[in-house]
Parts: structure tokens; sequence; C-alpha cells
């Protein structure tokens, strides 16, 4: 049988990957302070790279967080670029990433992001945005799939008081739900601020009863009630399917609404169980130190046991994201 050409690169990833086993095999041992480096290592689940090559890589910050003109003044003398924040990473224990398309400043153009994680492909797991707006959806999914390194596909947009959103469960978009569950793709969810109401999680509930073997990954865990998960989000819990993101934004909304990030944290384990969250930084986009961000997040898993911890940090992110 004819492998495609999604299936040959898998194949020479686990190749790729069984040879560096055996290679690890002839190594000595970690001992003491290294030893513990790599068992704190951390995975970020949610970055935003981004380029200053504005003539290979056009920007759109139609909608982008910041006013235009500071928002292209951040791009050109502060770009997200892999030499930057590989950086951080190492100086935080960071093994490796999710690098989300950033819709802030490329929208559905994917090309930088695949374009890195072509360049790095032991560090950058690529996460991309398909649009239901698109014809040529479902081909583009399929032809990228084939031919690129996909981890997720990313639905994003805005929301108002309704289970009827068309960017997420339009018929153009349940063809991108089938595509992707066809492919075996997580499909991720940005419901953009200001928020929607407990309705938009609601259809998050439906498609999980359309696609039940698709993996669903819930950004900035689908986005807070009143700084809190509401019954709409416990309501998922039955869901295994269902993953959720603990970015700094939810961190930061905690924080500021006085709660306390170890106890929802705690709470959230409590209820979905140690498996179905991981954190993610959403650097690039929030504009914090990165070593802070990744501080907040240590300090939100305080009540968690050591297993737990290393799940939600690490290993949960590392083995949801595949390319």
């Amino acid at each position: 049988m004819a492998l495609t050409t999604r299936q040959l690169s898998r194949r020479a990833v686990l190749a790729g990957a069984c040879a560096m086993t055996a290679a690890c095999a002839v190594r000595p041992s970690l001992s003491g302070a290294a030893a513990n480096a790599e068992a704190d290592a951390l995975y970020d689940s949610h970055l935003h790279f981004f380029s200053n090559d504005i003539a290979r890589y056009p920007i759109d910050p139609r909608n982008a967080r910041e006013p235009e003109d500071i928002f292209r003044a951040r791009i050109m003398t502060d770009p997200g670029t892999p030499e930057k924040i590989f950086a951080l990473w190492q100086a935080s224990g960071i093994s490796a990433g999710t690098g989300v398309q950033y819709s802030g400043a490329y929208k559905t153009d994917n090309s930088y992001v695949l374009d890195m994680a072509d360049r790095f492909p032991g560090k950058i797991r690529p996460e991309i945005i398909i649009s239901a707006r698109d014809p040529e959806a479902v081909s583009h999914l399929r032809g990228f799939a084939g031919s690129r390194r996909v981890a997720a596909v990313r639905l994003t947009g805005f929301v108002d008081a309704t289970e009827d959103i068309s960017w997420l469960n339009s018929p153009a978009a349940l063809d991108i739900w089938g595509a992707a569950n066809a492919l075996g793709l997580p499909v991720a969810i940005t419901f953009l601020p200001p928020k929607g109401a407990s309705q938009s999680l609601s259809a998050i509930k439906t498609l999980a009863d359309r696609f039940p073997d698709c993996t669903i990954i819930l950004e900035h865990f689908g986005r807070l009630v009143d700084s809190d998960l509401a019954p709409v989000h416990v309501a998922l819990a039955p869901y295994r399917k269902i993953h959720f993101k603990l970015t700094t934004n939810v961190i930061d909304e905690l924080k500021e609404s006085g709660r306390s990030t170890a106890d929802f944290t705690r709470r959230a384990v409590n209820i979905y169980g140690p498996d179905r969250i991981m954190w993610g930084s959403d650097f690039g986009n929030t504009l914090r130190p990165y070593a802070d961000m990744v501080a907040d997040a240590r300090a939100a898993c305080a009540q968690l046991t050591e297993t737990e911890r290393r799940r939600l940090l690490h290993d949960n992110g590392n083995a949801m994201f595949k390319a």
C-alpha cells in the first residue's frame, strides 16, 4: 500500500526517535543537579512566534489587542523569533513548546509558524489556524497535514450570547472538524475577548458529542466566568477528550480578582483529573517577563503532588502536541 507524505514523514520521525533512543542508551546517566533540572523541565503549550521580516511575512494587525501603531512598533523592535524565545526557554528550563499561530499578527496566514517548525523540528510544534470563512479550508488543512509539520488545528473568533458560532460550528466549520478528526489532529478553541457567555461553552459539549473521537483543547480554560469555573465548565468533566490550557491569561485574571491560583489549580485537577490540563505562557501576546510567567505557573501548582505538577507543567502538553 502506498504511503502518504504525512505517513512517510511520521515514519521518519519515529525512525529518528529510535535512533535517539539508541544513542541515549550509551550516554552516561545524569546525576545531581543535572538530573533534577531535566526532571523539572517544563513544556510551554501556548506561545506566539512572530518576525519583524514583514516583507517576507506580512502582518495584518486588525483586531490585535494593542493599538495598531504600538503593535507594529513592538513587532519591529522586539520580534518573537525562535532565537529570542529559545534563550528564554533555556533560562527557565523549558524543553520545547507549541507555536500557536499568532492571529493578532498573521490572522490565518500560517507561513511563519510552519517555517519555524520546519527549521526547529525538535523545539516548535505548530498549532495552525484554519478559518471556516475560507472556501478551501478543508483542502488547505489536508495539504498542510500532508506536507508540513502540524500538531493541532486552531479555531478562533469572537462570540455572542448564543451557541450558534459561525467560525466554530457552522456547516463550513463542521467540515473542518470532520477533516481534523479524520487526520487525527486535536482541535484547539480560542474564544477571543471580550468573553462570550456560558452558551459558547455549551457549544463545545455539543461538538464533543458529535465528534466523540476528536481531541478538543480549550485555550485559556475556555475563558473563566466571573473569574472562576462555572457550572458549564464542570459539565465538561465527563468528556475525557476535552483538555484545558492553564495559561498566564487565566492566572492573571485569578490574581487580579484576588483568588488563589493554587486553590484554582487544585480544584481543576480534582474535577478533570491530572492528565487533561497543560500550562502555556501566551508569551508574545501577553506582555510580561517570561521568567515571571514561569514562576506564576509553578506557584499555581503548589498544592499538587509531584506527579500531578509534572504532568501539568510538562508531560500533558509534550504528549498532546506531536508533529
